[in-house]
């Protein structure tokens, strides 16, 4: 006897965090005077220019961009910066040739500082975050036929329908806290902390933090340090995007550069500092469809066969978070007079481990201290700062089997010398959390008709049934029909937890 179903396929796109990747990376920043005394800060930032697919493989290409403030043989301060390029591949056998990938990356953990006359050496490990987009096929069953009985179920899912890295540019004016001679460094970090969906673009908001050592102008010029943060909201065109789709995003800072206008040496002078920013983009949608999830026949065997089908909700959360920190240098170290500027820091989140509800994230804060010594000559140095932490926080849409992405920037870092030898740094950290949490369904995608079944010749039956959630369960152990074990027997109520007697019998019609 032929058996007919129909059929559709399902195809559900989703994210998946792969496996953090690391890479060690050597970066050589060269000297304009060729006359380095010693080094006294370095800031670099790791971003992610392009990403490659192949089977089982990507390969991520980027920049690091540094910065390294030293001083000269003559005391002068001069800024460096330079760019270097890293390579990194990616091993994951659900990478197709035409896989989508987005992914951010940090600079942390330098090491192996080394100066010479002309250069300045460090290493510096590069840890990138990809993100890889699936799409995953499913053979549904939308209806079998009258043969059997089915049950039918909606299920409702996140369909991701846009995956992008967008640059845009973003301009910033800092006044001049007071009298400047010239701009040492200036150092950025953006932190997103809403994206919304509107008709054909994607609303950005967020903060950017700028830290800025200078030198003033007086007759004797001092090292100044200037923090400041900015409120900024941006638009990316996105078409086919309407208002009730879902949007999770990541930021990260691609190249910066400041120009000074108005009149420099008085307090009357601004920077125009411009950041070229780059978005990751995931759009969703939610969507339902009503499927066949169960069948059953009281007259023929039937085999069943189901397929799973990934479901996903992406939800982004934020937190600001303080830590403090001391610095002790030592017996032998002079006194310090006062500190004078500290650079912007990076984050290294070392574990986070998610729990009902909870998520723990430990780390530590690294950053540059300047300070000066209560010598004759007033020496400045400078010390590298480690503030370690440790932190939980609590989050609604955290489960045990979520799957995390964490962004941890320094919003504020400040530094006092309170005791004669000893540093005390107090830091806000803004912290990103990006959760997902995916659940699997199983739905029916194949019912085949087998041998037909030896009926109960019997006009009455009487049966015991020990325990059943819903009437469909019942109905397929005993291969008849709900509506008809509700009819005779009006009183049976669900779900049944203990042993209940369910009558059935045969009506016969009378000529």
């Amino acid at each position: 006897m032929a058996f007919e179903s129909l059929t559709k396929d399902l195809v559900i796109n989703y994210s998946k965090n792969l496996k953090e990747e690391n890479i060690p990376v050597m970066v050589n920043v060269t000297a304009g005077t060729g006359a380095i005394s010693r080094v006294i800060s370095i800031s670099a930032r790791a971003s992610v220019e392009s990403i490659t697919t192949n089977v089982g493989s990507a390969q991520i290409e980027g920049k690091i961009r540094s910065d390294v403030l030293v001083t000269n043989i003559d005391g002068s301060f001069e800024s460096l910066s330079g760019t270097t390029n890293f390579s990194l591949p990616i091993i994951n056998q659900d990478i197709l040739a035409t896989s989508q990938m987005l992914g951010s990356a940090t600079a942390t953990n330098l090491s192996n500082i080394q100066a010479s006359e002309n250069m300045v050496s460090f290493t510096v490990n590069v840890m990138a975050q990809p993100v890889l987009i699936v799409a995953e096929k499913s053979k549904v069953l939308e209806n079998v036929s009258t043969l059997a009985e089915q049950k039918r179920d909606t299920i409702v899912y996140n369909d991701i329908i846009s995956a992008s890295s967008q640059d845009f540019d973003l301009n910033v004016e800092l006044d001049l806290p007071n009298s400047i001679s010239k701009i040492l460094s200036i150092e950025s970090q953006c932190v997103l902390k809403n994206a919304d969906a509107g008709n054909d673009l994607i609303s950005l908001s967020g903060e950017i933090y700028c830290n800025m050592i200078y030198l003033t102008a007086d007759d004797e010029p001092k090292l100044k340090n200037h923090r400041y943060m900015q409120e900024f909201t941006h638009e990316l065109l996105a078409n086919g995007v309407v208002s009730t789709d879902n949007v999770s995003a990541t930021i990260q800072n691609l190249d910066s550069n400041f120009e000074l206008t108005g009149e420099i040496n008085s307090t009357k002078g601004t920077v125009i500092f411009s950041n070229k920013l780059k978005a990751n983009l995931i759009v969703s949608q939610s969507k339902s469809e009503e499927v066949v999830v169960d069948a059953f026949c009281p007259t023929y065997m039937l085999t069943n066969a189901y397929n799973s089908v990934t479901q996903q909700s992406i939800y982004n959360e934020f937190f600001t978070e303080k830590i403090d920190g001391n610095i002790s240098l030592g017996e032998d170290s002079p006194r310090i007079d006062k500190v004078l500027a500290v650079g912007e820091g990076s984050v290294v989140a070392t574990e986070y481990v998610s729990k009902e509800g909870v998520l723990s994230v430990k780390g530590k804060l690294l950053c540059d201290v300047v300070y000066k010594l209560d010598t004759d000559e007033g020496d400045i140095e400078s010390v590298l700062a480690e503030v370690p932490f440790d932190l939980n926080l609590k989050s609604e849409s955290l489960t045990e089997k979520s799957e995390i992405s964490v962004d941890i920037k320094t919003r504020d870092i400040d530094a006092r010398n309170k005791r004669s030898k000893e540093i005390d740094l107090l830091a806000e950290l803004s912290i990103s959390v990006t959760v997902m949490n995916n659940s699997t369904d199983a739905v029916l995608c194949d019912v085949a008709l087998g041998e037909k079944r030896q009926q109960n010749s019997a006009p009455f039956g009487y049966y015991i049934i020990p325990e059943a959630d819903t009437l469909w369960e019942a109905s397929k152990m005993l291969l008849v029909s709900g509506e008809l074990i509700m009819a005779q027997n009006p009183d049976l109520q669900f779900p049944i937890t203990s042993p209940q007697k369910i009558i059935v019998y045969k009506q016969k019609v009378l000529d």
